[in-house]
């Protein structure tokens, strides 16, 4: 095993343990085992509809900013950042813009802004979907989160500012001088409010699809809670373990997600099993789809850049 994968994994192993031992693990299992299979395939229909929406997102922006890719590779290459998810804020998802790179030719400055902008646009998405359960927060959490959201949001105007051209300027950065203008102008484009409304509306619909699983597997198991009560609790647990510095938000999400349960309510062994029922749908599926994705691009040759058409410009 990759010594890069080896730390998720045991941090994996350790966390599932937790959960079950927080539930007793004869009762974890029994309410997993209580779970229909038309319920689960039902839960992994809704994640893999949250992943066809963030790609029509990603492809409208890709055309945005006038980047042409063949629907093939470009499915692929979406995909692949799927795997990514395990990475701390999914920031490993910037492998993309390599991936685009190694197969198309595309410089990755000009593809940078297409997945800085996807992260912007799910958690603004997110915290729009969890607005109704931020009450449920301890009032740490909720600084932090507010705090998080800040610094993108501070980042992505400095971004578009001059003084981002400027700091291209200095001879510590000159070697990264054209990949910070590319990305620059590229990031005023999708920065524009029709663009970023568009894309946070995509998000919405798509983050609210994997919210309605944990609901579904919920009532599966027997532990029944309304919908509005299921969609910030997830909402909130996702943002709590994006902010951690752990893969895959590991850890944040679990244990935030277990204790708003408890507070709505549910048994600890269905917390227990509800929590690792909903990780495994939308955490391991979506890294398992993203390993499948990144063998299957290894075997797309490289495009040559003559043959790859030219994009229109967009309107939206």
């Amino acid at each position: 095993m990759s010594k890069k994968l080896l730390l998720p994994a045991l941090l994996a192993v350790g966390v599932f343990a937790a959960m079950a031992a927080y539930g007793d693990l004869g009762g974890t299992l029994d309410e997993i085992g209580r779970l229909p299979i038309l319920y689960l395939f039902a839960a992994l229909g809704l994640a893999s509809a949250n992943y066809l929406l963030r790609f029509f997102r990603w492809a409208i922006y890709l055309r945005f900013l006038r980047i042409s890719v063949p629907g093939g590779v470009s499915a692929l290459v979406f995909l692949s950042g799927l795997a990514m998810s395990i990475t701390p804020g999914k920031a490993g998802e910037l492998v993309k813009c390599y991936l685009l790179n190694s197969r198309t030719g595309i410089p990755v400055g000009r593809s940078a802004p297409v997945v800085v902008m996807e992260r912007l646009t799910d958690v603004i998405s997110v915290i729009i979907l969890g607005l109704t359960g931020f009450a449920l927060l301890p009032v740490p959490v909720i600084a932090v989160l507010a705090v998080a959201l800040a610094v993108m949001l501070a980042g992505l105007l400095f971004a578009v500012s001059r003084w981002a051209t400027r700091l291209a300027g200095l001879p510590v950065l000159s070697r990264w001088s054209d990949l910070i203008r590319d990305s620059q102008e590229g990031f005023r484009e999708l920065a524009a409010p029709k663009v970023m409304a568009a894309g946070i509306a995509i998000g919405a619909v798509a983050w609210f699809a994997e919210g309605l699983a944990l609901w579904l597997i919920l009532k599966g198991i027997g532990s029944d809670i309304s919908l509005v009560r299921a969609l910030p609790i997830y909402a909130a647990a996702t943002l709590v373990g994006a902010v951690t510095a752990l893969p895959g938000g590991l850890v944040g999400t679990e244990g935030s997600m277990l204790a708003l349960l408890g507070q709505s309510g549910v048994t600890r062994s269905g917390a227990s099993a509800g929590t690792a029922l909903v990780r495994l749908v939308t955490l391991w599926f979506a890294v398992a789809i993203g390993l499948l994705a990144l063998l299957a691009l290894r075997r797309v040759p490289k495009l040559d850049t003559a043959t790859v058409p030219a994009t229109t410009d967009m309107e939206i």
